[in-house]
């Protein structure tokens, strides 16, 4: 099971807006990584516009970006990626080819278990396989006043959005249960860890842009005036400024060896 996003709406303002945050998120998540990465085979699995694939590469490592969406592949800043179009439950690869495999917020987006094991496979054995989700708890209060703010405005929330949240998130985001469909897959030495992780980002413009460019939310967004987008944003900064002091969104980081 996966969910159907469709990245490529979103892909044109995702570098910039939303790598505000998941760049900082991709550093933490190669810090927890078991196995050095320097000089290593390493795929991105679900790699989007590369913040993560850029992370790895700055450690030393060789990296192939996989993504879906061609759009978000092409939409990558900085040195070019050697860049391939594949699903994460279908990878194009023979097995055990990889020395390590990263998937930034995408375990989140399929069955984890599923997700996990064609990660593992194309791991060679003692290889690493990390992986970053989205906690179920704690309630984040950024998403929780800009969903508010955007329920007020018209905005509805995408039917593949509510069921990626009722059925793929109550196991993506728990740590415990994470980490027992990675044991689950076939990994060892697994460690899931609830990280409240502090982004040090002050600028509430930023954060609203990273927000508004999410796919569950991009493509009702871009459907506005330029007046009715303007106004939301103005009142997002309103809304977010006086979080950020405090804000620290809750992750899960995973980790085992093939």
């Amino acid at each position: 099971m996966a969910v159907g996003i469709d990245y490529d709406r979103s892909a044109e303002s995702w570098d910039a807006a939303a790598g505000t945050v998941y760049e900082p998120l991709g550093r933490l998540l190669l810090e927890s990584s078991p196995i050095d990465l320097a000089r290593r085979l390493v795929l991105d699995a679900g790699s989007g516009t590369g913040a993560l694939a850029h992370a790895a590469r700055e450690q030393g490592a060789r990296v192939v970006a996989l993504d879906r969406s061609v759009a978000m592949l092409r939409g990558s800043r900085g040195a070019p990626l050697t860049a391939v179009a594949g699903d994460v439950l279908d990878l194009p690869f023979g097995d055990h080819g990889f020395d390590a495999v990263t998937a930034g917020f995408v375990i989140n987006q399929v069955r984890p278990a599923d997700g996990l094991a064609e990660l593992a496979r194309i791991t060679r054995p003692g290889g690493a396989v990390l992986a970053s989700t989205w906690a179920s708890r704690p309630p984040d209060p950024v998403k929780r006043v800009m969903e508010e703010l955007l329920l007020t405005s018209g905005w509805t929330r995408p039917d593949w959005y509510v069921s990626m949240k009722s059925t793929l998130e109550p196991i993506s985001g728990d740590p415990d249960r994470l980490a027992a469909a990675a044991r689950g897959a076939g990994l060892t030495e697994v460690r899931a860890t609830l990280v409240q992780a502090d982004l040090r980002i002050d600028d509430p413009a930023a954060v609203v842009a990273y927000r508004l460019a999410l796919p569950h939310i991009a493509e009702w967004f871009s459907g506005l005036d330029d007046a009715r987008r303007q106004a939301l944003i103005d009142r997002g900064v309103r809304a977010v400024r006086p979080l950020l002091d405090t804000w620290r969104p809750a992750v899960v980081l995973l980790s085992g060896l093939a």
